[in-house]
């Protein structure tokens, strides 16, 4: 049998944790990634279909996750809709725009890049099986 991936959110254990109860409260349906995080390493985009395991801080699983529909397209073009499944605060896209442009800011910078409102996203929408 193939070992699934495993992966938490977030940049801390706060965070992470906090992430993923929402998942685990059916509120987090969704979560976003760099496109230019899967450039050049052995990284491959999320393909639908594609389960995984998600770990909390302490990197013990809690769920399995299914790849239900992955897109990809510009920071400045994420939808209201697509916020709303990501479930972070009230849900709001003004909120997921403040927080995940931070969040790019940072890895970004780590990557020599900078950010700008044409930086590719990579949209995943999961349910937890």
């Amino acid at each position: 049998m193939k070992k699934l991936p495993s992966w938490k959110f977030g940049n801390t254990k706060k965070e992470s944790d906090e992430l993923l109860s929402l998942v685990l409260l059916g509120k987090k349906k969704a979560t976003s990634s760099l496109y230019d995080s899967y450039t050049g390493k052995k990284a491959t985009l999320p393909k639908i279909g594609n389960k995984s395991v998600i770990t909390n801080s302490k990197n013990k699983a809690k769920c399995l996750v299914e790849v239900t529909r992955v897109t990809v397209k510009p920071f400045r073009k994420i939808t209201k809709s697509f916020a709303f499944m990501e479930g972070e605060e009230n849900r709001s896209l003004v909120h997921w725009r403040k927080v995940h442009k931070n969040f790019f800011k940072k890895r970004l910078k780590e990557m020599k890049k900078r950010f700008n409102e044409n930086i590719l996203v990579v949209c995943e929408e999961f349910k937890v099986l």
